[in-house]
């Protein structure tokens, strides 16, 4: 077999592609091209949330920006020095519409001549203090953009899980599982899971589960610590207890976050699943037992039948 011609990618210039395409949809005007071959650049980096990024703009032209009513004369004649000074004591020098550029402080503000600007292409935004060219773009995991009321992402399928809580069984002990058995509830979590990411922690009410928004992972990793040789029927198994699932959409778990009740069977207590290790073994009833939740075994799965 002949092998595959594929069509090479220039990573650095893909970005920048991608930057310029999304700022324009967000209504700016932006391009790619070479930085001025013109004396008085300010450098500068920005810091924000999403991660830093690196500019340059013209000093001279920030400047006439920045100071409109002030003769034309003053910018032309200002040493880059001086303008420097000034883009540094200046709480916020640039403002920026973009998401992604958004920052709380610049540093690293410099002075440079042309002899020190790039001389390849760079991503450029207009701004209201001019044009600022873009010469490191921030991390590609920052860029976030929020999903439009026509997007066809919205109707995109997506399975919430509602975790009531945890447990650790022994494998012989999970082998002799039979119905009647109760299995308890040692950890509750009563976390709503999506791609094994936890989206927030529910509360019941009356009218069904109310979710309160959490940025805290499902699992957390286990720290592993090397130790002897053991039994393979003195492992601990990890129970997990769904009170339900729902299949939705992107647009209906939008409206699950921001507050709204998520309906409940009204025999949903009897339809607990237990899973162990991700895997389905039983069916059963939640019921209390003293200060702990428990889960009756309704059914027993083995070998894919059912006890």
């Amino acid at each position: 077999m002949r092998a595959l011609k594929l069509r090479r990618v220039d990573s650095r210039l893909h970005a920048c592609t991608q930057a310029i395409e999304r700022w324009r949809r967000a209504g700016r005007a932006a391009g790619l091209g070479r930085v001025p071959d013109r004396s008085g650049l300010i450098q500068f980096r920005a810091q924000g949330d999403g991660g830093d990024w690196h500019g340059l703009i013209l000093a001279h032209d920030w400047l006439h920006r920045a100071l409109p009513s002030s003769p034309s004369w003053v910018g032309r004649q200002s040493p880059l020095s001086s303008i420097v000074a000034l883009f540094r004591a200046v709480p916020r020098p640039l403002p920026l519409a973009v998401d992604e550029l958004r920052y709380s402080r610049l540093t690293d503000i410099e002075g440079i001549e042309r002899a020190w600007s790039p001389t390849h292409d760079v991503p450029w935004l207009d701004t209201p203090r001019g044009r600022v060219w873009v010469t490191r773009l921030p991390p590609s995991g920052s860029v976030t953009e929020p999903l439009g009321p026509d997007t066809w992402l919205k109707s995109l399928p997506m399975r919430l899980l509602l975790q009531l809580g945890v447990s650790e069984l022994r494998a012989a002990r999970l082998r002799r599982l039979h119905k009647g058995d109760v299995l308890r509830i040692t950890e509750r979590t009563q976390h709503g899971l999506l791609a094994n990411r936890c989206l927030g922690v529910f509360t019941f009410t009356e009218e069904g589960l109310h979710m309160q928004p959490s940025v805290a992972d499902a699992d957390p990793p286990i720290p592993l610590s090397p130790g002897p040789a053991v039994d393979p029927s003195a492992l601990m198994v990890r129970l997990e207890f769904v009170l339900a699932t729902h299949d939705i959409d992107l647009a209906q778990l939008s409206r699950f976050i921001d507050g709204q009740l998520i309906p409940l069977a009204a025999d949903a207590a009897r339809h607990i699943e237990i899973r162990a290790n991700g895997r389905p073994v039983a069916v059963g009833e939640l019921v209390q037992m003293e200060a702990q939740l428990g889960v009756e075994l309704l059914k027993v799965y083995r070998d894919g039948s059912d006890e």
